[in-house]
């Protein structure tokens, strides 16, 4: 699988124009500490790997983080510049996280997010006017405009709003698990966000910006753990015409998922083996000397398939035989006694489950 390319490499103006192409503002969040990464990268510490390991992290799209991978650099790079080591939990934590995704996961993913970050699914979804239509008839209700105006007159809404004015209600998690779901009524922030998340779910917001609903949409959204659909309350789904699924497939895809199946195994399988009869054949046909059609006729009759089958097709199962084998068969310490494999030279020893032997020549050999 490709890979990204190595820190160790890169320079500190590569690295920043690196994290000046990920969506969410990354180069105003990280710049300094890409630069103090460079100043500790001058120095010999015995925690240099994990470092790197984190470094390399950073340039992963928030989408796939864990855990707020940025914090936790800065923290062990803070502890660094006090001459500690990392403590044993962060080894253990930065040991689980696994190697960053390949480069084409990387740009799957940052294009992904750059579209999210701006509200943009339509390469995901094809059924916008059902937004559309929603989004028109709330705007000339009565009854919403009402509710809203109420809620204003109870609280300073202007104290619950980010940077971008937005009134954001409280998220719901997979599973529908919530953090905020013992009611507290003692602050007024506490209150005001059990009636604001009431009004949401009335008419289907995910928050309000400057007294302008935010309806929410139908989306696809990366997170670390998979890929998850959202399909309003309000929407009339139809899974045919209102999704995307090639472009919602091919996303998904690019962490680099394999084909999976109980039916593909077994059929990998069967021309695996399939291909290691066909290669042993290929040379008990040598030794018989057969050539041309009388060899493709009897390879074709003991392999049981049709003599009519193209001599490509034959090529192909022979492509097969030389792949890897259905189990990597690693050199261990030969057994002083040998044994013997029937008619197959060489020695095999079974460890539990796993069968060691020196005949993955004779699959080799027989390619």
């Amino acid at each position: 699988m490709e890979r990204p390319n190595s820190g160790r490499c890169s320079s500190l103006q590569s690295d920043l124009k690196r994290l000046g192409a990920l969506a969410y503002h990354r180069l105003e969040s990280s710049e300094e500490l890409v630069r103090k990464f460079y100043h500790f990268r001058r120095s010999d510490h015995g925690d240099s790997n994990h470092l790197r390991k984190l470094y390399d992290w950073l340039f992963v799209p928030i989408t796939l983080w864990p855990i707020d991978i940025e914090g936790l650099l800065r923290a062990a790079l803070d502890r660094v510049a006090s001459s500690r080591r990392l403590d044993k939990r962060i080894i253990l934590l930065i040991d689980l996280l696994p190697l960053p995704p390949s480069n084409r996961t990387l740009r799957a993913v940052s294009e992904h997010e750059h579209s999210v970050q701006h509200g943009s699914y339509e390469s995901l979804i094809r059924a916008r006017h059902k937004y559309d239509q929603i989004e028109s008839q709330l705007a000339r209700d009565r009854t919403f405009q009402v509710q809203w105006n109420s809620i204003k007159a109870h609280f300073e809404v202007t104290k619950f709003a980010d940077h971008k004015g937005i009134i954001r209600r409280r998220l719901v998690a997979e599973r529908s698990m919530r953090e905020h779901w013992p009611v507290r009524w003692i602050k007024t922030a506490d209150r005001f966000h059990a009636v604001f998340d009431v009004f949401c779910q009335r008419w289907h917001l995910y928050g309000i910006r400057r007294d302008r609903p935010l309806l929410l949409k139908l989306t696809v959204n990366l997170t670390p753990f998979g890929t998850m659909i959202f399909i309003p309350a309000y929407w009339s789904f139809d899974p045919k015409r209102d999704l995307n699924w090639r472009a919602i497939t091919a996303l998904h895809k690019a962490r680099g998922v394999p084909k999976q199946g109980q039916k593909l195994s077994a059929n990998q399988l069967a021309a695996r083996l399939e291909a290691i009869d066909a290669a042993k054949l290929s040379k008990e046909a040598d030794a018989r000397k057969l050539k041309g059609e009388a060899r493709l006729s009897w390879m074709l009759e003991k392999l049981n398939r049709d003599v009519r089958t193209d001599e490509r097709q034959l090529r192909r199962i022979l492509a097969k035989s030389r792949d890897e084998p259905i189990a990597h068969v690693g050199p261990i310490a030969k057994p002083k006694k040998r044994v013997r494999l029937g008619a197959l030279k060489g020695w095999m020893e079974i460890q539990g489950d796993i069968i060691h032997s020196d005949i993955e020549k004779d699959f080799r050999a027989g390619a």
